[in-house]
């Protein structure tokens, strides 16, 4: 990576993994904002500094991962937010539009690290 160091926000309900994702990000190069549920990266995406990439679990208590990509595809000011999908939803469930991948649980760093970097390229 450059200089410059792009921020990611880790939105996953499940603490363990959240901390363990943070920490392979960070290992990257990356500054990571953690939310727990989909309400609280919400607030979080209203606020500067927004992250350059979001990624994403859907199964969360308080506000759901598909509730809080319909608010961010509805917001002008975050529409255009690279978004990568790390969830155990499995096929059952439809992903949300608009996103730049999907990895599924338990998360291979590998394909996750190659959707950051293409989302990096985005920005």
């Amino acid at each position: 990576m450059s200089g410059v160091r792009h921020r990611i926000l880790v939105v996953e309900d499940h603490a363990d993994s959240r901390e363990l994702l943070a920490e392979f990000l960070e290992a990257l190069g990356y500054e990571v904002d953690v939310a727990e549920h989909g309400l609280q990266a919400l607030e979080r995406l209203r606020c500067a500094p927004r992250p350059a990439v979001m990624v994403l679990d859907l199964m969360m208590p308080v506000m759901s991962g598909w509730e809080l990509m319909r608010h961010v595809r509805e917001d002008p000011a975050l529409s255009s937010l690279p978004v990568v999908v790390v969830s155990g939803a499995g096929d059952a469930h439809p992903l949300p539009e608009g996103i730049l991948g999907a990895v599924p649980k338990p998360v291979d760093l590998d394909v996750l690290s190659n959707f950051l970097r293409e989302a990096m390229r985005r920005c």
